[in-house]
């Protein structure tokens, strides 16, 4: 079963003992527990650290850095793995829950210390670094545009996709976006033949976002051009609330006095600072879950317990029920025994003054009836005490 740790409590497990020895405890290879740290953030030993400490040598601890936006503060351990899904059992849920999860640092300082690392975000009209995401769509675009030169048939939909004007100033934008926020390990990822669905995760959080021109509306009605595609050369971008909802959780567009690309630093900002909001907002939904869950097991245990009790005491109920109607058929049985034998004894004696039946056949008679007798007197052999063995007889 894998175990829980939080960032700080792994870090002071691994400045306070050699991995090969840590790792022993969660079953897992000092290798693999490294690489479980160095995912989460954690730094460790150096090679020889612990020689020079034990020789009483001066050494130096890393400190911990402030966790990553976005980045779980709960780290996994079991097979070298950092998860994003917590899976509870039972025990575990029943277990200590203790208080609300809580964040070392304000949104407003995360918010202060994302901006100093992003810096500003320009999107210049020559590009000279392409993020490795729209370098594959130029790339995947050149193809096109070759096989459209050499295809004696060329088809609409291998046509290059991103040589209008447009679609080039999109991939500018998106390429600054891209390259802003993996300064703090966001890694951007675009899918679709146009490159319309666009997704940033940060560790275990997801965001979706938009890059196309503002969607028309009754109010506000776009000019069309004759192919039926908006004339517009605006441009909206929106962060989702998830991949295909209509939720907006924040959305720049340009406008008349500023462009889209006057707000990216603002954009960069934003969107790493929503990934940590999330990551806030999902810890405490688990948190308020598994509080719920744990009354919810308990008051289901409580039902179980007073079922089981309820059970037990018609159990009860019914072996004491069957043990009186044992002891009833016994108290027969034995009166029943009692009459045979003194009817056997006034037969004899009957046929003793008579002589009217041959005392051979009286005899076997009598043998036969006494046997009789004897079988069914619970008081022959102790069977009257299966009253109180029998368990549950009906």
């Amino acid at each position: 079963m894998a175990e829980q740790l939080s960032r700080q409590q792994l870090y002071d497990l691994v400045w306070s003992e050699p991995m090969k020895n840590l790792s022993v405890r969660f079953g897992i290879s000092d290798v693999a527990l490294k690489k479980t740290c160095a995912r989460a953030g954690i730094p460790t030993p150096d090679r020889g650290y612990w020689a020079k400490k034990q020789a009483g040598n001066e050494t130096i601890q890393a400190v911990l850095p402030m966790r990553p936006p976005g980045m779980d503060d709960e780290v996994s351990i079991a097979s070298g793995g950092n998860g994003s899904d917590q899976y509870w059992n039972e025990e575990e849920i029943l277990g200590f829950v203790g208080a609300p999860p809580q964040f070392a640092e304000s949104i407003e300082t995360v918010r202060a210390r994302v901006a100093e690392t992003v810096g500003h975000v320009a999107v210049p009209h020559k590009v000279r670094n392409w993020h490795p995401t729209i370098e594959r769509l130029l790339k995947e675009d050149e193809k096109r545009r070759e096989k459209q030169l050499t295809d004696p048939y060329p088809m609409s939909w291998d046509k290059p996709v991103f040589d209008t004007p447009f679609e080039r100033r999109r991939l500018r934008v998106l390429n600054s976006l891209f390259l802003a926020v993996g300064k703090l390990n966001g890694k951007s990822a675009v899918h679709g033949h146009e490159a319309r669905q666009i997704r940033i995760s940060f560790f275990q959080q997801h965001l979706h976002l938009t890059l196309d021109k503002p969607k028309r509306s009754s109010r506000h009605a776009q000019v069309l051009n004759t192919t039926g595609e908006s004339n517009d050369p605006r441009l909206c971008l929106s962060i989702l609330r998830g991949f295909g909802s209509e939720t907006v959780l924040a959305s720049w567009q340009d406008e008349d006095a500023q462009k889209l690309e006057m707000h990216m630093t603002d954009v960069a900002v934003r969107v790493i600072l929503t990934a940590e909001l999330q990551y806030r907002e999902h810890s405490l939904r688990q948190y308020e879950w598994r509080v719920q869950r744990k009354a919810e097991l308990a008051e289901e245990q409580r039902k179980r317990k007073l079922e089981a009790e309820r059970a037990e005491k018609e159990r009860q109920k019914r072996v004491e029920q069957a043990r009186i109607n044992r002891l009833l058929r016994d108290a027969a049985a034995f009166q029943q025994a009692g009459e045979i034998r003194k009817y056997v004894e006034v037969i004899r004696l009957a046929m003793a003054r008579d002589n009217s039946s041959p005392m051979d056949e009286v005899n076997q008679w009598s043998k036969w009836a006494l046997a009789q007798a004897d079988r069914i007197d619970p008081t022959i052999g102790g069977r009257f005490l299966k009253a109180m063995q029998d368990e549950d007889a009906s």
